[in-house]
């Protein structure tokens, strides 16, 4: 006994000195980053220089870099750090530095190159690091971009920020962009990418304050499917999650943060939460009743950084840390992410002669070369819809008079994120610089001057530009711009400024030179109260009237007003155009105005003025190019019956005009493609909150009619041909892939870029699968005569489905067909198709506890928060049905539910038992029994409807 002790206090002494030796090396590196910032030093391995940097960070300082406005901490060294700004399609300064700006994310998507992408992230990040030291190094190197949320629905009010409705092209371009933004170094960025919105993210009204339900197969296969490549393929070093919740949590606090996108795709860097959505999760959503709780949550989830104010985010980390709702190790967890991306960037190096980017000049700002990829990205983003008769490209030699017209033909309208270009090409200066014909132009909107009704005094500018109301005409007389469901903006012809109303002033002046802020002051809604009569309101919809002969706004009083027009604008364009030998009608959005962010849009119409202007052109000029310039698909049925040539570009772009003309008058080609599908009616379309693309027949993977313009549809001057078609095989089985084959030829005497797009369609599915899926793209240029061969590689797992009897992706038995083509509609060719070698899939099993969102269909439910954070599955007062498929049944089964509620439950098999309603009070998660009788199928649709309950969970088990 006493030599055990011996040898034990020997242990002891040894492992005692151990410990000493260890701590004071520990003690001595740590005096070392104290007093010579080693972590600055190349020489330590980035952990080493990251655990250095922890280890010398007080508490308080730590603390101070958990908002995105990173203190500055002197002793260190280390410099004041704003994370964050915008970089939609261009490095964007709300104080007017001039950078480059290219195509909305729209547009960006709809030319459906990766190369050039890469090209365009490439320059922004360049751009972006020029930025960063004209911002003295304080911040512009972490910016949010790009948008990948899933725009299956074209009335989503951000629709201009992404990059269409499929994840495999929103996946493949996205990353592409990542990969020339954060550079090719293997330790260095040159910034760092944030994709956003995660995830679930696609309706404006609610976002701040309501959960969407997202069901196993769309989270997996659609909505998740996009974000993956970010990390998977591009490494982004950022992310921002969404302010909107899923299945009952909001997206600061879900899951799938550390368990998708970190633990499945290993991605390294920071997360931020949206902007301001600390404060929305307590006020708006009120998920949380304090801050600390609110960050708390988020920050053991996953969220490093809080994007809203410093001393609001900092007190609430204080204060979840004195109420013991986070350790100094969450703490430690979040900075030492933040700061690990920062050592990337070269924030905290002594000698920056090792990173590649951090003397990039500031003369790359709008450099010649990015003006001339803003030119490219632009000419491959244009889209031709249409062109009977092969009115497009126009002869110059044969032109003489050209009338240009619509609202759209000499703006370049700027969307929130758009950055401020040092020039922007309109489409009439852009047709100007490369005809000599004759141009006439006129918007087409109205010159009016408001009288008041009783009096009939007109509402003018007085001298300090102040709308009111006087005897002067001349100073009364605006554009009367009409944007659609009552929304106008009035511009003063007399000082050639928008009227606005002040911020939290009454009255309105005449001194706006754009409509561009987060809130519009300048919309006024315009509505007939009789025949001659209107009334007006601001952009709150309150009241506009009159008032000590000021025009002001007013909460419960509304005066009358009529309109004198001046100059009628659809009269003044059908004139031009009669007397033309072609009219080009330039219509569309102005991204202000009926859709943006925290605005949805109503309908996919063209506005009915707009309607009016084309129609009446046509009357009298069928030799008619409709251009629509817009953030978004519209349902311009009409045109396409009617009109011969239609184009369609997004906005934002400084080369916009030149693009344009180059395409109009021949000497581009258009290869742009379209990366949604435009809708014929959007009354035909589910509720924008419905987020299942199944059962809504979203999107061209499930949609069977209302399509005006395919995805991927677009159309080009001369001919590609498709031949020599062939498969490398008959069979595919796991970790296999199948390289398809096939000729493009353009047989055209025009410089040809084709967009050859692969489809597949998985038959003889257990599951329901898409009517077609893009499985790969390729834009290739032919010259004349030229010809090419095509090999795509598809792997196996592209053709996976995602098996909810076991929350896993699996290759399911059954035969797929690729395939070819121009658009998901214009398929060219059809491969014989081939056996897919993988599981049969046959039933299920409900043996072991198996949650209730792994149904296999469903009616009237919603997915929302259940027990530990998982989805359960909730009707209401109306009732709804989940539906379990081929399950295995045995005698004397019984059916334990877990459930919660005042309500009621029954079950059918195979809809035949009608069992009666049982009823369920319970305010706590609970089983509940249900027992069901012998059946003579070994396999029976197992069905459970149920009333104002949530269900976490099923199981059969023995009586």
């Amino acid at each position: 006994m006493y030599l055990i002790q011996a040898v034990n206090d020997l242990i002891f002494l040894v492992e005692k000195e151990t410990v000493f030796l260890k701590g004071f090396l520990i003690h001595h590196e740590r005096y070392d980053y104290m007093t010579n910032q080693a972590f600055q030093s190349h020489g330590l391995s980035i952990e080493n220089r990251v655990t250095g940097l922890m280890e010398a960070l007080t508490f308080d300082e730590k603390i101070s870099l958990l908002s995105t406005h990173q203190s500055a901490i002197p002793r260190l060294g280390i410099k004041e750090y704003f994370i964050g700004g915008e970089a939609a399609h261009g490095v964007v300064d709300r104080q007017g530095i001039k950078t480059t700006v290219f195509p909305q994310p729209i547009g960006l998507s709809n030319s459906w190159n990766k190369l050039l992408m890469h090209q365009v992230g490439s320059a922004i990040g360049d751009e972006a690091r020029a930025f960063y030291q004209l911002k003295d190094q304080k911040t512009g190197l972490t910016l949010w971009a790009p948008t990948i949320d899933m725009e299956r629905d074209p009335r989503w009010g951000r629709t201009e920020e992404a990059y269409g409705e499929d994840p495999h092209l929103t996946g493949e371009l996205s990353a592409s962009l990542i990969k020339g933004m954060q550079g090719e170094d293997p330790f260095y960025v040159k910034l760092v990418a944030a994709p956003k919105h995660f995830y679930g993210n696609n309706n404006e009204k609610g976002r701040e304050d309501t959960s969407n339900s997202i069901d196993l197969r769309n989270r997996k296969e659609y909505y998740l499917k996009a974000f993956e490549p970010a990390f998977t393929e591009a490494k982004a070093l950022s992310m921002m999650t969404a302010y909107n919740g899923v299945n009952g949590i909001p997206c600061m606090q879900i899951q799938e943060i550390e368990e998708i996108v970190r633990d499945e795709w290993g991605m390294e860097g920071f997360v931020v939460s949206d902007g301001g959505a600390l404060t929305l999760n307590v006020k708006e959503y009120q998920y949380y009743d304090t801050f600390a709780e609110a960050l708390a949550d988020a920050l053991k989830k996953g969220i490093d950084c809080f994007v809203d104010d410093k001393e609001l985010v900092e007190q609430a980390a204080l204060d979840a840390c004195d109420r013991d709702l986070i350790s100094e190790d969450d703490i430690d967890r979040a900075v030492s992410r933040i700061v690990k991306v920062r050592f990337r960037l070269g924030h905290f190096d002594a000698d920056t002669s090792k990173n590649p980017y951090a003397n990039i000049e500031q003369t790359v700002l709008n450099h010649e070369k990015h003006q001339k990829l803003a030119k490219q990205v632009t000419d491959e983003s244009i889209v031709l819809l249409k062109n009977e008769q092969n009115l497009l490209p126009l002869n110059r030699e044969k032109m003489n008079k050209l009338a240009v017209l619509g609202p759209t033909s000499n703006k370049v309208f700027r969307d929130w994120y758009t950055g401020y270009s040092p020039y922007q090409i309109t489409p009439l200066e852009g047709i100007k610089n490369l005809t000599t014909a004759d141009i006439v132009f006129h918007d087409g909107f109205d010159r009016i001057a408001w009288k008041t009704s009783d009096n009939e005094q007109y509402l003018s500018l007085d001298q300090a530009n102040n709308w009111t109301i006087s005897d002067d005409k001349n100073r009364s007389v605006v554009t009367d711009e009409d944007w659609g469901n009552d929304w106008h903006v009035f511009k003063s012809l007399s000082t050639d400024r928008y009227l606005t109303q002040p911020d939290k002033q009454s009255t309105y002046r005449a001194d706006k030179e754009e409509v561009f802020d987060w809130f519009n002051r300048e919309k006024i809604r315009v509505k007939n109260s009789s025949d001659k009569e209107y009334s007006l309101s601001n952009w709150q919809d309150h009241p506009i009237t009159i008032e000590q002969e000021r025009v002001v706004v007013k909460d419960d009083t509304c005066s009358t007003f009529e309109k004198e027009i001046i100059d009628n604008g659809i009269q003044t364009a059908v004139e031009l155009a009669k007397e033309s030998d072609v009219a080009i009608v330039c219509v569309g959005n102005h991204p202000m105005v009926n859709g943006k962010e925290t605005e949805d849009r109503e309908h996919i119409n063209l506005p009915l003025y707009q309607q009016r202007l084309i129609e009446e052109v046509y009357k009298v000029n069928q030799n008619m190019i409709v251009v629509v310039i817009s953030s978004y698909p519209f349902a311009i049925n009409w045109a396409q019956d009617h009109v011969p040539a239609i184009l369609y570009s997004a906005h934002g772009s400084q080369e916009l005009g030149t693009s344009l003309a180059s395409i109009l008058f021949g000497e581009s080609n258009p290869s742009g493609r379209l990366s949604m599908t435009w809708p014929k009616d959007s009354e035909q379309l589910p509720a924008i909150t419905d987020y299942d693309i199944r059962k809504g027949k979203r999107t061209y993977q499930y949609a069977e009619d209302n399509i005006l313009y395919s995805f991927g549809h677009g159309l080009s001057y001369g001919e590609v041909r498709y031949d020599s078609f062939s498969m490398d095989k008959t069979t595919i089985s796991d970790n296999e892939k199948v390289t398809i084959t096939c000729n493009v030829k353009n047989v055209s005497d025009y410089l040809r870029d084709e967009v050859v797009q692969l489809y597949a369609t998985v038959t003889d599915s257990y599951y329901e699968r898409p009517n077609k899926q893009l499985t790969a793209f390729e834009k290739v240029s032919l010259k004349p005569g030229e010809e090419r061969v095509l090999r795509f590689n598809i792997r196996a797992d592209q053709l996976q489905v995602f098996d909810i009897r076991i929350n896993q992706f699996v290759l399911e038995k059954g035969k797929v067909l690729f395939s070819i083509g121009k658009s998901s509609e214009e398929l060219i060719h059809t491969y014989t198709a081939i056996e897919i070698l993988g599981e049969e899939i046959t039933g299920r099993t409900l043996a072991t506890e198996t949650q209730a969102e792994n149904y296999d269909d469903y009616e009237n439910i919603t997915l929302t928060k259940g027990e530990k954070e998982q989805p359960c599955v909730t009707a209401d007062e109306d009732g709804g049905k989940i539906l379990f498929r081929n399950v295995e049944v045995a005698d004397n089964n019984q059916l334990k539910v877990r459930l919660k509620g005042k309500g009621s439950i029954r079950f059918h098999i195979n809809d035949e038992t009608d069992m009666p309603y049982k009823q369920v009070h319970s305010s706590q998660w609970e089983d509940i029994l249900l027992d069901i009788e012998s059946h003579h199928d070994d396999k029976v649709d197992l069905i459970l409807e149920y009333k104002q309950l949530s269900i976490q969970s099923v199981q059969l088990q023995k009586g």
